[in-house]
């Protein structure tokens, strides 16, 4: 997938007041020519954060904080809808992206060992909103085994828009693992650590999450299940 960032020009289209000397919203840059955020969820709510050329980030030509840039670049072609942007705070789409990234490699492999003659692997490259039976928002991202008679099993990353810190894993129509991630516990205590300890929290996370699609995935193929089980 073709990576869409780069540095920030500087200009006066986006968001940067003329004449009106904007601080650098990062803490220590003494920057007074930061250019405002673009970004305006689906509501018309813009952020007002306020960034410099070095600590903004431009997707498709258009210059955003790096918090919402990670937005817009994780919900792909939703990013050409205005109404398709998430709320303002909604930090759920990056979230799925971040750990779907990471998780990517390991759950192709896996799918590829198991899928069997006729069956191939299609893989989501962005996040897409989604609802669960009672309605409630959500956004996701997929891998799924498929064959000519249609869907055999998908594996889901998916964050609730109204808890988008918490990340949740299916197999099919099975839980098999959720979570907060360390960084972000770590955030809501206030907490720092050292950055060995980070790279040892983040591994086990991630070895969490891909032991249970693993074994969940292995389960499927024991019964011999087929969908609407893999739906």
């Amino acid at each position: 997938m073709t990576t869409l960032f780069q540095p920030t020009p500087q200009n006066t289209g986006n968001g940067v007041v003329v004449g009106t000397a904007l601080h650098c919203s990062l803490r220590g840059c003494t920057s007074t020519s930061a250019q405002l955020c673009a970004y305006r969820d689906r509501r018309g709510r813009q952020c007002h954060a306020a960034f410099c050329v070095a600590h903004s980030v431009s997707f498709a030509g258009i210059s955003y904080c790096r918090r919402h840039a990670g937005t817009v670049q994780a919900i792909g072609e939703l990013a050409k809808d205005p109404n398709g942007f998430p709320d303002l705070n909604d930090r759920a789409p990056s979230l799925v992206n971040w750990i779907a990234r990471d998780l990517d490699q390991s759950i192709r492999r896996l799918l590829g060992r198991t899928a069997r003659s006729g069956e191939s692997v299609i893989v989501d490259e962005s996040v897409r909103l989604a609802h669960d039976p009672a309605r409630k928002a959500r956004w996701e991202r997929s891998w799924r085994i498929v064959e000519h008679t249609g869907l055999i099993l998908k594996v889901t990353v998916h964050v609730s828009e109204d808890n988008d810190s918490l990340v949740h894993v299916r197999v099919g129509t099975e839980m098999v693992a959720d979570g907060v991630p360390p960084w972000i516990a770590r955030r809501r205590e206030g907490q720092e650590v050292e950055a060995a300890i980070d790279v040892s929290q983040r591994q086990l996370f991630y070895r969490f999450l891909e032991e249970n699609i693993s074994g969940a995935v292995l389960r499927f193929r024991a019964r011999g299940d087929r969908a609407p089980w893999g739906r």
